[in-house]
């Protein structure tokens, strides 16, 4: 097997292994909600950890599955400026987005990391997790999402690059 192709398979592992964990933790939430709400109101007992523990896949589930958006270019856009423009100038605002991005992201890979730092010790108060775990979602998500906005950029640039020097090509 060539090394592209392992490359490939590894990365589409990869993808299939972060979906399913998106997946898993939806649905335990779900049925950690529904644990809730049936014990709390049909039988008049209140069960704790439930509560911080839906919370706790909600964010994991915000956090991963923004990474899966991005990847499959499925976040929410306003593109009633950008649909006017010329290929090239929406190619430039895609990267000047991007760029955005990215430096919103560093921003919050810094946030993480100083938060896993300061809650290492601190737990969770129905369970034992550290919260740090919270931030370290947070941290690994943007570090994904900045990987693939590098990526798009990348590609962007070296389209643009491409397509530039293919026109002149044309044009002698």
């Amino acid at each position: 097997m060539k090394t592209a192709e392992c490359v490939t398979r590894a990365v589409d592992f990869f993808w299939k292994l972060l979906t399913g964990i998106v997946m898993t933790a939806f649905a335990l939430m779900l049925i950690i909600m529904a644990i809730q709400v049936i014990s709390r109101y049909a039988l008049g007992i209140a069960v704790p950890w439930t509560d911080e523990a839906s919370r706790y896949l909600f964010l994991a589930e915000i956090f991963l599955g923004s990474v899966l958006a991005l990847r499959y270019q499925e976040h929410i856009r306003i593109t009633v400026v950008t649909d006017t423009l010329s290929p090239s100038l929406r190619n430039i605002a895609a990267s000047i987005a991007d760029v955005i991005c990215i430096l919103v992201l560093l921003m919050l890979v810094a946030g993480a990391w100083n938060m896993m730092d300061r809650t290492a010790g601190v737990m969770a108060s129905t369970f034992r997790m550290s919260f740090s775990y919270i931030y370290l979602i947070q941290l690994i998500s943007a570090l994904l999402m900045i990987t693939l906005l590098l990526g798009d950029l990348y590609q962007r640039i070296a389209g643009a690059q491409y397509n530039t020097a293919t026109e002149e090509g044309r044009s002698e």
